[in-house]
């Protein structure tokens, strides 16, 4: 028997319009499902121990949070234990972030710190300040502070002191254990030799020299650049190398600049010029305290006399890293020479006064 169908125009447009909609989207979930039925078997693949693959494990999960009345259970809830799988925590790992090494966010975040260890090793790692993992650009320049510092007038050279140079019985010994330390308006590292700490060590050095004949090897190994704390273990064998070839010295210094943000309490006026404080770091528990300290005390009476409120004093530590090889020589001293703060004009014009109370202390009456 023939079915007559009914005429569209009896039926109004927007039952057709809805229909058309209803039948796309029972056809979208159909496929769907489908999908899933035909798909997920092949995907989700137990082991023979009743466990599953890490991939298995995100099926089985997208399979729950998409279909809660469906609820599979042939994994161990150890997978989404920490250090096993779920989704948030592969979602994270697109953007490299790891949930149980939450340190390793902040290091890629800050360029100029990072992890010491063996790449790969699982222990318990020190964050280290790395400066050589920035560029120019990274490094902020300090702007110079303008003092209102009292100005003293004294007297820098005392031409009795001079003596005939003997270059081969160096008297001096000067090395930097954090030899990239720099200056305002450079930045507080760098690998340049005439723009770190080395500038300074050869400003001391020529005025010792030109001015006093006191002969002076200066060594500018860079001992800090792989690792910040491991410089004392790298400069260690720089002094135990002159120390066998020359014997011991009259002073053997290891030259510094400190990180004290206040420039006034590190800064001086003297002949109407700005020049960078001297302080003494010593290690109390060092073998050779009381020799070092004889010396360092004896430094300190010279600068007292002749540049009041030159040298801040000293700073000591219970040991140091090394003793900050005060233990290899009862004539080594570490010498903070200024701060980042300073400027290395400031350091260099430093350098006059403290040469000046080096030689009063090496070629002055005793």
């Amino acid at each position: 028997m023939d079915i007559k169908e009914p005429k569209e125009k009896n039926i109004p447009s927007y039952y057709k319009v809805n229909n058309h909609h209803n039948l796309k989207l029972m056809f979208a979930i159909f496929s769907f499902i489908a999908s899933i039925i035909l798909i997920l078997p092949f995907a989700v693949k137990a082991t023979s121990g009743g466990e599953t693959s890490r991939e298995n494990t995100f099926y089985i999960q997208v399979l729950n949070n998409a279909m809660p009345i469906v609820k599979t259970s042939v994994f161990n809830e150890e997978d989404l234990a920490e250090g096993g799988f779920s989704i948030k925590k592969e979602v994270l790992s697109l953007f490299n972030i790891d949930l149980n090494n939450p340190l390793a966010l902040v290091l890629r975040e800050i360029p100029s710190m990072y992890q010491e260890g063996e790449e790969g090793e699982t222990h318990e790692e020190s964050v280290i300040f790395n400066p050589f993992k920035l560029s120019e650009k990274d490094i902020s320049i300090e702007q110079e502070q303008k003092l209102d510092l009292p100005d003293k007038t004294v007297g820098v050279y005392n031409p009795k002191l001079k003596k005939t140079l003997n270059k081969a019985k160096p008297e001096v010994l000067i090395y930097h254990t954090h030899t990239t330390e720099s200056f305002a308006g450079i930045g507080k590292d760098s690998l340049q030799a005439d723009k770190n700490i080395c500038a300074t060590g050869d400003a001391l050095a020529k005025e010792l020299e030109e001015n006093y004949g006191i002969s002076v090897i200066h060594d500018k190994t860079v001992h800090n650049a792989a690792s910040y704390t491991q410089s004392y273990t790298r400069s260690g064998p720089t002094v135990d190398k002159y120390l066998k070839k020359y014997g011991d010295f009259k002073i053997i210094i290891d030259l510094h600049r400190d990180s004290v943000p206040d420039k006034k309490a590190v800064t001086t006026r003297m002949n109407g010029q700005d020049v960078n404080k001297i302080m003494f770091v010593m290690s109390k528990t060092n073998p050779r305290y009381e020799k070092n300290l004889a010396v360092v005390n004896s430094l300190i009476k010279i600068s007292d006399s002749l540049f009041p409120g030159y040298c801040r004093g000293i700073l000591a530590y219970n040991r140091g890293s090394s003793h900050f090889h005060q233990n290899k020589s009862n004539n080594a001293v570490l010498i903070e020479l200024g701060s980042y703060v300073n400027t290395i004009q400031e350091a260099k014009e430093s350098t006059k006064y403290l040469g000046r109370i080096i030689a009063e202390y090496i070629n002055g009456k005793k």
